[in-house]
């Protein structure tokens, strides 16, 4: 098993968001005055109010942040505080990261591709809405390497798809008395992390070389996602046993507690750990919740 220790999150290290007591309550009073209804220069002319209200303003921290966290990958604040994890991403990190594509196009990609297959309803739609994603977060990927010179915020979304397709395999569809993981579809991990690599790649030309990451155009970036995606698409037969699998062990884990939920899976082998996805899986749970995972015998095997 190709497992990974290297965080999600290893560019840009340096960078340190200032801690919750770095923030100045004189700061918190002037933004206050400029945000109120019916706002007049009048007000700048006010004492300003030396009381600090930073304690009011951390009573719940990042609140549109976790329920964003926990609509991807299924765990919210108090799950990664009980595995003693920090927040991945902000809300606004992953909505940059969504929007960075261009909607009209791939509204119309998805209808071709579901057309494309001789799946039955509903596994057409669900594989369908598989390749869609694929190649709109491929393309999100790239845009947001362009603008950032990072890849870390794509990394991390590609951990939270991943985990989520397992943790949130409760929503499925059903066909022939056989489940389905609906956010199965979601997880694009693969096709984010070849995004990754490929902007890496380009990153690292010198920067007066055409096929410079920041010399492509919107175009030119469109085409190279739509490559991507094709060549990393996992076949539908692939893809639809993975959805089963993943929909089944999370039934048969939903009595335990959220922090044994993969854990078990693991331990059971209730999924194949020699394939690329599984491994793909292990290594977001790797990073994301290493104190929930990285004890397991199984997991060191794979790591030796």
């Amino acid at each position: 098993m190709n497992l990974r220790l290297n965080a999600a999150n290893t560019n840009d290290l340096s960078i340190k968001a200032p801690p919750a007591s770095a923030r100045s309550p004189l700061l918190l009073e002037w933004l206050t005055r400029l945000t109120r209804p019916g706002f007049s220069l009048d007000l700048l002319s006010l004492p300003l109010n030396r009381k600090d209200h930073s304690s009011a303003v951390d009573k719940e921290p990042h609140t549109d942040d976790w329920n964003t966290i926990a609509h991807i990958c299924g765990y919210g604040l108090k799950d990664f505080f009980e595995a003693n994890s920090l927040l991945p991403l902000t809300a606004a990190e992953i909505d940059y990261f969504r929007r960075n594509h261009r909607g009209t196009e791939n509204h119309v990609s998805r209808d071709f591709l579901t057309a494309q297959t001789e799946l039955p309803s509903p596994l057409a739609e669900l594989y369908g809405l598989y390749r869609h994603r694929a190649r709109i977060d491929a393309e999100a990927a790239l845009w947001v390497a362009q603008s950032t010179n990072s890849t870390r915020v794509a990394s991390i979304m590609a951990d939270l798809l991943a985990i989520g397709a397992f943790a949130n395999g409760l929503e499925y569809v059903s066909y022939m008395s056989v489940t389905y993981s609906v956010p199965c579809a979601f997880d694009t991990s693969a096709e984010i992390d070849r995004a990754n690599e490929e902007a890496s790649r380009r990153l690292a030309l010198p920067p007066d070389h055409p096929s410079h990451l920041l010399k492509l155009k919107p175009d030119e970036l469109g085409v190279l996602a739509s490559s991507i995606a094709e060549r990393s698409a996992m076949p539908p037969v692939d893809f639809l046993e993975k959805a089963n699998l993943l929909s089944e062990a999370r039934q048969d884990v939903t009595r335990l507690p959220k922090k044994l939920h993969f854990s078990t899976v693991v331990v059971e082998h209730d999924l194949p750990m020699q394939a690329l996805w599984a491994e793909r899986l292990i290594n977001a749970y790797i990073h994301l919740f290493p104190n929930w995972i990285l004890p397991l015998p199984e997991v060191q095997a794979g790591l030796s």
